[in-house]
């Protein structure tokens, strides 16, 4: 996998996570949505943050450097702060598989012994976490490089390649259709 897929997956990944923190009203959801990592499969997946906008992905950068004017100095600051996060990514990536074996043997007995469930839970979310704060890192290291103008040329070519980008959609109005489970009960 390359560099720039694999901090793309990686960030997009930070998103998905971030994501359902996002999602419906408390108590309009079914229980287990947020392990399931699913609300039914109904409706657009959720949006990311709103301030995820105002940081910058390495690929749109990339795509657009020449028309952003970036200088050597900016190039090579962007490509060493991805060259870190990488490194720390495939460290990290061990760290979650290993976690994530651990949490499905755990799962995989008859008996789940649940306090043990749980601190496995704490140190896979853990784990998680540190992907998405070193992600976030990478983004702001980023848009540290860009001045003014690069930064509002990046909007416009993010708006153009996504123009359907803006505020999220209102929710559906109350009694409209039925909720269904993962499983498709209701």
């Amino acid at each position: 996998m390359t560099l720039v897929r694999l901090v793309l997956v990686v960030t997009l990944a930070m998103f998905a996570v971030t994501a359902p923190a996002q999602g419906s009203p408390p108590g309009d959801h079914d229980v287990g949505d947020e392990v399931l990592g699913g609300g039914g499969g109904e409706g657009p997946p959720p949006r990311p943050p709103a301030f995820i906008d105002q940081l910058f992905p390495p690929k749109l950068v990339m795509e657009h450097q020449q028309e952003l004017e970036l200088g050597e100095a900016q190039i090579e600051a962007i490509k060493k702060a991805m060259i870190d996060a990488q490194q720390q990514l495939v460290d990290l990536q061990w760290k979650l598989d290993a976690k994530t074996e651990a949490m499905s043997k755990l799962l995989s007995r008859d008996k789940v012994d649940e306090t043990a469930v749980v601190e496995q839970l704490k140190e896979l979310s853990a784990v998680e976490q540190a992907v998405k704060t070193l992600n976030f890192i990478l983004l702001v290291r980023i848009k540290n490089q860009l001045d003014a103008t690069q930064q509002t040329k990046l909007r416009t070519f993010r708006r153009e390649r996504d123009p359907h980008r803006g505020p999220p959609p209102p929710p559906p109005p109350q009694g409209m259709g039925e909720r269904r489970g993962p499983w498709g009960d209701s």
